[in-house]
């Protein structure tokens, strides 16, 4: 049960890094506010494998607006 734990959070860990090395060669883009917890040195690495609670730098009226484009 233990191994099967940590091939888990080893997997989980090397896709989130796979992930943020992908992001720095310009492949993937986050497109969320600065301010958001994803852009914290530490939490980046997790952004693309924990995709839950972003904050969208675009208002309700500029989603509106490109929903409609």
């Amino acid at each position: 049960m233990k191994r099967i734990f940590l091939l888990l959070v080893a997997g989980y860990v090397l896709m989130a890094a796979g992930n943020r090395v992908a992001e720095h060669f310009g492949m993937m883009r986050c497109g969320c506010a600065k301010g958001c917890w994803c852009h914290r040195p530490g939490l980046s690495l997790f952004r693309w494998v924990f995709p839950w609670g972003h904050r969208s730098a675009h208002s309700a009226e500029e989603k509106a607006d490109l929903d409609l484009a």
